[in-house]
């Protein structure tokens, strides 16, 4: 029989030699792991390079369908605002049943008001041979929807004729009632009942915003396009598209 403690130190020398395989196999395990990184990470990078080309490939279509959307809402309201092309906006017009007034009503009331002396400017200076009738001239009107109930709501008036039209731009100045008014504390004459274009809801909202930075002197349209000065500026500009914001056609 062999002495106890050579039995111990066997047992303990097997021990070691166990741990130490299982340790080499361990260091062997990971060094072919190491090995085959290399290639993973390539097969990754490629796989991260084609993600990448699809990313870019599918942005290039957003950013070219964004562009037809972008155009397409361009010629549309250039197409609505032609079509207003043959209207007016006018304010302050009082109707004798209010929102209840009728078509015929309407077209006559506003002609009476707002138009009549303005077609009388015309005839004075030789540009009609006569005061025509309202409905010869407005193909028909009707009310606007407005937030204040403490003033006549706006009306749109459509004539037949855009040469008719133009006309009451050109000589509004001249020969539309006027009123005087106080515009922060300083008086001065203004329409009594403003004329204006009738602007598609885009570019009416983008006007208002001009009209109201105070960053911008006057504002005003011509042809359905916003023309602005810059405060303190003699410059004419043109807003190049309704579909920018303030901040951009300002340049700030």
């Amino acid at each position: 029989m062999a002495p106890r403690g050579t039995n111990n130190s066997t047992e303990a020398s097997n021990n070691s030699s166990s741990t130490t395989t299982e340790q080499y196999n361990n260091i062997i395990s990971k060094l072919t792991a190491l090995e085959s990184l290399p290639k993973k990470m390539a097969a990754l990078e490629k796989l991260i390079q084609e993600q990448n080309t699809k990313i870019t490939h599918l942005q290039q279509q957003v950013e070219a369908k964004d562009k037809i959307i972008c155009d397409l809402k361009a010629k549309t309201n250039n197409l609505e605002q032609y079509h207003r092309s043959w209207s007016v906006r006018i304010n302050n017009v009082p109707l004798p049943n209010g929102d209840s007034t009728d078509t015929p009503t309407v077209m006559k009331t506003v002609f009476d008001t707002a138009l009549r002396p303005i077609f009388e400017g015309a005839v004075s200076r030789g540009l009609l041979p006569s005061i025509p009738v309202y409905d010869s001239i407005l193909e028909t009107a009707h009310i606007l929807p407005a937030k204040a109930n403490d003033r006549p709501k706006p009306i749109i008036a459509r004539f037949y004729s855009r040469n008719i039209r133009a006309l009451v731009f050109r000589l509004k100045k001249e020969c539309a009632p006027t009123t005087n008014i106080n515009t922060k504390g300083a008086p001065r004459t203004a329409l009594k009942y403003p004329i204006f274009e009738d602007l598609t809801k885009t570019t009416h909202q983008l006007l208002q915003q001009l009209l109201n930075d105070p960053r911008t002197g006057p504002v005003w349209t011509i042809s359905g396009h916003i023309r602005y000065k810059l405060k303190d500026d003699h410059t004419v500009r043109k807003v190049v598209s309704v579909f920018d914001s303030v901040d951009e056609i300002l340049g700030r």
